[in-house]
This record gives structure tokens, sequence and C-alpha cells, in this order.
């Protein structure tokens, strides 16, 4: 089998591996039962998963000339979260069309890696090395952020930071640009702590210091830990978790769903889903590293960055590594607008893929009509 072909086919298997996973354990939150969360996901899912496959036949140069659009549909959908958002737990993040609830900072994280993408492939390599191009697209990533900061929504923010970040690095070629651009950043994250939230604080807080209100703001973060020890090696069987099934485990559905898989499963079910998501990682990387086009290679890198971050960040704070700060596990967490834009994810790597295998023939047909001299 072609080499490409085998990309595309273990991208498909590892992203259908990964939300059966996901699936059973949104099966299991809901006490053994397929509703409201699993065949909430499944319907979410196969819709979206069909939708990332008709991507894959959409040549590249498609979203290439878009992107713009699609940035500037998401910062006008997160100007409309802030003035007329559905207020739910204490934050504005969903707006409501008709029966469907959406939540437009996750598809803000697809427009931001387009238009950095878009942003990036059409400088030169001379303009690239001038500074003031940096800060243009530094307006690019703070806009969406501090939109998401309004909601409040820190989880995201952060998120998006690093898909910027990781974007920026990958197209800068100019030492003293990086250098400059992470001083920029560690001056602005002093500055970023006044504009949090009291609970976003008091979760930071306890997370430097575990006994600080342990029944209150970090009571999460120590059920997660407990539900995740008590496991074991092969955990304590399907649907028969006691953190989970007797309701100590808060958010069970959405940010501490590994807790729930880790409980029911111990750690082999979890280094099962760690094994898949390092795979998912790889293949993108992969991608990324035989993309000849560049608007394709940064584009998977965005995209690799969206994944490992919230992998990243979201099993950190479930084992007490990183505070507590909101961010689900794509495909294992119950959400329809990450699955989602997850899946626009996917469908863009696809049609990144097809864009190789396309290059590919044409260079073969071209070498093949080359007249012999």
């Amino acid at each position: 089998m072609d080499r490409l072909k085998k990309i595309h086919w273990l991208l498909v298997i590892n992203v259908i591996a990964l939300f059966c996973i996901g699936i059973v354990v949104q099966y299991s939150s809901a006490g053994g039962k397929w509703a409201p969360f699993a065949i909430h996901q499944l319907v979410i899912f196969s819709f979206f998963f069909l939708l990332a496959i008709a991507m894959s036949f959409i040549e590249l140069d498609f979203y290439l000339k878009h992107a713009y659009f699609f940035y500037i549909a998401a910062v006008i959908s997160l100007l409309v979260v802030n003035f007329f958002g559905l207020y739910i737990m204490g934050a504005t993040r969903w707006i409501r069309i008709g029966p469907i609830s959406l939540q437009p900072s996750e598809f803000a994280k697809v427009g931001l890696i387009l238009a950095l993408a878009r942003y990036f492939n059409k400088q030169s390599v001379y303009k690239m090395m001038e500074f003031q191009r940096l800060l243009k697209a530094l307006i690019f990533i703070f806009l969406p952020v501090f939109l998401v900061l309004k909601q409040p929504n820190l989880g995201t923010a952060v998120i998006m930071l690093f898909i910027g970040a990781s974007i920026i690095f990958t197209a800068i070629i100019k030492r003293a640009h990086l250098i400059i651009y992470g001083i920029i950043s560690i001056l602005v994250i002093p500055a970023i702590w006044p504009s949090l939230r009291s609970y976003h604080k008091q979760r930071i807080l306890s997370f430097l210091d575990s006994s600080v209100d342990q029944l209150g703001i970090g009571y999460n973060a120590q059920q997660s830990q407990i539900a995740i020890g008590s496991g074991g090696l092969f955990g304590k069987s399907f649907v028969s978790g006691s953190q989970t099934q007797l309701g100590f485990l808060p958010e069970k559905h959405t940010d501490f769903a590994f807790a729930v898989l880790s409980e029911e499963w111990g750690f082999l079910g979890s280094m099962t889903l760690i094994v898949l998501y390092t795979t998912l990682l790889a293949i993108i990387f992969s991608i990324a590293y035989r993309s000849k086009n560049y608007f394709s290679k940064l584009v998977s890198i965005g995209i690799f960055a969206f994944f490992g971050v919230h992998f990243f960040i979201n099993i950190g704070m479930t084992i007490g590594l990183l505070p507590v700060i909101g961010d689900p596990l794509p495909f294992l967490s119950y959400g329809g607008s990450t699955t989602a834009a997850s899946l626009i994810c996917i469908g863009l790597l696809l049609s990144s893929v097809a864009s190789m295998k396309d290059l590919k023939l044409k260079l073969s047909i071209s070498s093949i009509e080359r007249p012999v001299v």
C-alpha cells in the first residue's frame, strides 16, 4: 500500500478508535445509559465525520482562499456570544440557534489556525524577517483570545495562545524574533492575572497548595485523583466505578472523562488511550513533515498544537500536574462543538494528505511525459 494511503487510513482508524473509547466513557458517565451523553455524541460524530471525509475531496486551495473568511466569521460569532450568549454556570460561552447550542470558541480555534497559516504562507522570507509582520500575527491571536477571556474561558484562551505560538515558531526563521516574542509572552503573563475571575485565581492557588479549600475549589481535582488511583492496574470494570457511579466525581462526562476511564479500566485502559493519542499526534506531525505545500504544513502544525495542548492540559489537570482550568479532551469528553471542531481539523488533515497524493501523481505524469533526449 502507498505510504500516503497508509497515513490516510491510520488517521481515520485512530480517530474512530478514540471515539469508541469516548462512547464507552459517556455511556458509563450516564450510569449505563445511552441518553443523554452517548447518543448525543454518536449523532454529532456521525455527521461531522462524514463532513471530514467530504472535506478531503475539496482542494486545499479552497481553504487557503477562504481562510480569512472563516477567521472573521469566528470573531463575529465570539462578539455575538458576548452580547447575546447564554449565561450558564457563571459563564457566557454558548449561543442558541433553534434547538442547537453552539460554543463558537471551539470553532474559533480552527479559524485561527487557517488565518495564521494563510498569513505566513504569503509572506516572503525577507518579509518574515521584519518584526512588524509578527505584530500583525499577534493581532490575529490576541483578538479572539481577548473575546474568549471575556466569556470567561481561560482554558480555551490558553489553547489559542499555544496554537498561535506553534505556528509562529514554525514560520519564523530569525532567532532574534523568537527571543523577542518569548520576552513579550513572559511579560504578558503577569498582566493576565488581574483580568482573571476570582475562581480562576482560586483554582491556581489551590493547585499550588493542595491543602487550600479541599472541599471547595480543590474538590474536583481531589476527587479526580482518587478515582484514577482507585482504578489500579485493571480498573473496577465497566459501569462499576464508585467515584463515578455514586456521584463523587464532578463533571465526569466533560473535563474529567479521563478519570472515569482510569477508574473503570485502570492503568491499562489509560495507557491504551495515551498510546492512541500519541499515535494521533505522530500521524499529524508526519503529515506536517511530508507536506510540500507551506500552507498545508502550517495548518498541520496548528492542528498538532490543537490536539497536543488539549491532551496535555486535560490529562495534566485530572492527575494533579496542572491547575483545573476547564479543558475537554477531544473525542473522549462530552461536547458537540468540541467534537465538531476536532473533526473539522481531521478533515483539513485528510485534505492535506489528498493534496500530497495529487502532487505525487502530477510529478509522476510529468516525468513520464518528459521527452527523452
